[in-house]
């Protein structure tokens, strides 16, 4: 599913216009990763944690030139699924 996809569904679910839809994604999606950036963690119960990764600096080649630079770390928020949705996909 395409974010364009849950506005859609969102939008005939609840009987919101496109705009309002629209909206309450980009809203839900900015709270969750101002959420997880402060405090590192963020668990919904009976759906999963996200979580802040660390990813550290290294060197990296340019294949083509063979020139080495260096990547700063960065951060990445990883996903873990709850034990009730890994069930659920395991049923199929």
């Amino acid at each position: 599913m395409k974010r364009a996809d849950l506005i859609e569904s969102l939008r005939r679910e609840f009987n919101l216009s496109r705009e309002e839809a629209r909206n309450f994604v980009d809203s839900f999606f900015e709270e969750l990763i101002n959420v997880v950036m402060e405090n590192g963690r963020l668990e919904l119960r009976g759906f999963g944690v996200f979580k802040i990764k660390r990813l550290g600096g290294r060197f990296i080649k340019n294949p083509r030139t063979g020139i080495e630079i260096y990547a700063e770390e960065r951060f990445s928020i990883g996903f873990r699924a709850s034990s009730t949705i890994s069930r659920k996909n395991e049923k199929g």
